[in-house]
């Protein structure tokens, strides 16, 4: 019976259409989950549309639209670089469904009133427009808000329900210690936890006066449920909350995909709320850094901003995908360029890659050779790389380390037909079974190296499989898959079959 998986992304915040950091939290998860599904697991994999407060509301005031109309148009544009990105979404939650989410965020609310976690209080606030946030004198730099300083921050006081997280931060702050929620990169873990030391309650809703899109409170007419009663529960009810009092869905989450920025909610206070309503934590919260763009933050107001389908329509998704993955590392910031892009396309995947497929194919076709061999050297490769995707891209997402030892056997792939040159071998009877066994080797390398490649370079394989007749995608030939005694002879020799009228794939391009 196959394992179960469930990973889930932020929901994103519908107030306008996508930018380039949503689609490197999606294509993250994308690869996540597509690595699961390629290692035998069952994979339900949400993302969704946060869709309430008072930052959309205005938005769709400013455009002349009915507020279901502007958040349903957003989540179209949302959808359409999905897309585009062949993201593999299994569900897509809008916060505003009444069936599927609003009644089960307003039940999460009731437990925790059950649990004697909500209460009420006047209170006096400074609130970020642009961080959707509460802010302390402390967290201002100059008066402003250090992420949105053009915005003027609000002065609010008012009567409001709060939620008792100085109760849970201890236990919560155990939690992660211990690693029962498991916190990636490690560096997020001492961030969070100094933030617990202090952690007060927090402000769990707002006068529905002053915010008329949004959740009611259960039994309270005048108040609205704040974000975390709201976006945060999404997790729990795009999966199914209570049926019929019996806990049947997928929860909990095995993994979390998130931005830096709102690792406190995900890693305090939705903790905290699960242990308040008695449901299991999330088992991990993985926090990739902002994604910045030619070395300098991503801003409409300075005009540095980037399309990701725009980018996309010219490179096509496989080499922005791959880009993305090989050159941002999860422990830090990330940023991109054109240039690079375009040099990631030309020299890594269509000359190193690409050429490598083609060399290999075309030779194969002139010969007629049509099953491949697992050479001793290579087989080991393959060993370290398969091992690698349990022991650092499962267990520490480790995705940008994965593609690089992918990348390293391409190369050395490569260095292999310069060296052997099998086409001079085949002249000489006397070493043409010589080029027989390099061509045999060559097809088992790029054969692996295809499937390796499938849950990132997704488009590409299914052309892959057009010309190596590659059906299955979980297969790949390691010591593990192979007669051990056979390998230590140095080959195995196994029926594969080669397309002989190879398409003409992808060509460079000139920027």
């Amino acid at each position: 019976m196959a394992k179960k998986f469930y990973i889930t992304t932020a929901i994103a915040y519908m107030n306008a259409g996508p930018h380039a950091w949503h689609a490197l939290e999606i294509i993250q998860a994308d690869a996540l989950a597509r690595m699961y599904r390629f290692l035998w697991y069952e994979v339900v994999f949400q993302t969704g549309s946060d869709e309430h407060w008072m930052k959309i509301w205005n938005a769709s005031k400013a455009a002349g639209k009915e507020v279901h109309q502007f958040v349903n148009d957003n989540v179209e544009l949302f959808k359409t670089l999905y897309k585009k990105l062949d993201v593999s979404y299994d569900r897509f939650l809008q916060t505003s469904d009444e069936e599927k989410h609003i009644p089960w965020a307003q039940l999460m609310w009731n437990k925790l009133v059950e649990s004697g976690d909500i209460y009420k209080k006047s209170y006096k606030w400074i609130y970020c427009e642009g961080c959707e946030a509460l802010k302390l004198e402390k967290d201002l730099v100059d008066g402003k808000c250090p992420d949105h300083p053009n915005k003027e921050l609000q002065i609010i006081e008012e009567e409001n329900y709060f939620f008792r997280l100085s109760k849970y931060r201890d236990q919560v702050a155990e939690l992660i210690k211990n690693w029962t929620y498991q916190l990636e990169p490690e560096i997020r873990k001492n961030e969070i936890l100094a933030f617990l030391e202090k952690a007060e309650d927090v402000s769990f809703s707002r006068q529905k006066s002053k915010m008329p899109w949004w959740i009611p409170v259960p039994g309270d007419e005048e108040h609205v449920m704040y974000v975390w009663c709201d976006a945060l529960t999404n997790y729990i009810t795009g999966a199914g909350f209570w049926v019929n009092n019996e806990w049947e869905n997928e929860w909990p989450a095995d993994i979390h995909v998130i931005g830096k920025d709102i690792l406190r909610f995900h890693a305090a206070f939705w903790p905290a709320m699960l242990l308040s309503a008695k449901l299991p934590l999330p088992k991990t919260l993985l926090a990739h850094g902002f994604l910045n763009l030619n070395g300098a933050k991503m801003s409409k107001t300075t005009w540095n901003v980037l399309d990701s389908e725009v980018v996309v329509d010219k490179y096509w998704r496989d080499p922005f995908v791959f880009d993305l993955l090989y050159n941002v590392s999860l422990n830090a910031d990330g940023d991109f360029t054109m240039d690079r892009l375009n040099g990631v396309y030309n020299s890594m995947l269509i000359w190193a890659w690409w050429n490598l497929v083609n060399r290999v194919v075309s030779l194969c076709n002139k010969y007629w050779i049509t099953e491949w061999r697992g050479e001793w050297e290579f087989v080991k490769d393959f060993d370290k790389l398969f091992e690698s995707i349990e022991n650092r891209y499962l267990k520490t997402f480790d995705i940008q380390w994965y593609l690089q030892e992918w990348y390293r056997l391409v190369q050395k792939a490569n260095e292999y037909i310069t060296k052997s040159e099998p086409w001079k071998k085949w002249k000489e009877d006397a070493t043409k079974d010589e080029a027989i066994k390099d061509l045999q080797l060559l097809l088992y390398v790029i054969k692996n190296l295809a499937i390796l490649s499938a849950p990132i370079l997704t488009k590409w394989f299914e052309k892959l499989k057009n010309i190596l007749w590659v059906e299955e995608l979980k297969v790949i030939d390691t010591a593990k898959n192979q007669d051990s005694k056979a390998v230590e002879n140095a080959y195995k020799l196994k029926e594969f079959k080669v397309n002989l009228s190879p398409e003409i794939l992808y060509q460079r391009i000139e920027d």
